[in-house]
């Protein structure tokens, strides 16, 4: 956990200062995902993909009672990687293999609407252009879900 939280927290970092002085939510995607994000767990019931398929974690997020969409990122071979999984509880139902997963669970409308928005399968981590006023302006209420235990930026606030 700590290396994923180290590698997002450098790669924020360029951009921590404009956004201190701008008033801007979130410094980047990275950064959202350190703000906003939570740990979640993969263990032996977890159905393991050996790729990133942000589509197929939605997909079986709407299939299991409970389940939440989750976007942000893994560390897969010692660095970090965008990702989407399904998760329930603090736990990785489906999605990829990795040794930590730090990500923001979205609520399916929010998810929808993005994904139509941007004609992409992934909602925070496709970089597409349209997003820069959910780093400007954080996300809307009601698109973040709760799920996940307290992620790096939460603990001891």
């Amino acid at each position: 956990m700590e290396q994923l939280t180290a590698a997002l927290t450098v790669l924020e970092a360029p951009f921590r200062t404009l956004v201190d002085d701008s008033g801007w939510a979130h410094a980047s995607m990275e950064g959202l995902v350190l703000d906003l994000g939570t740990w979640w767990t993969a263990d032996a019931a977890t159905r393991l993909s050996p790729q990133v398929t942000f589509s197929v974690a939605f997909t079986e997020s709407t299939r299991e009672r409970g389940a939440v969409y989750v976007e942000g990122y893994i560390w897969l071979d010692d660095r970090p990687v965008a990702a989407g999984w399904c998760g329930l509880d603090d736990h990785v139902v489906y999605g990829p293999r990795a040794e930590a997963y730090l990500g923001v669970p979205l609520s399916p409308h929010f998810c929808r609407r993005i994904q139509q928005r941007n004609g992409t399968a992934a909602v925070l981590m496709s970089k597409h252009p349209k997003l820069l006023p959910l780093l400007r302006d954080g996300l809307p209420r009601g698109a973040v879900l709760p799920g996940g235990m307290p992620g790096p930026r939460s603990v001891g606030t």
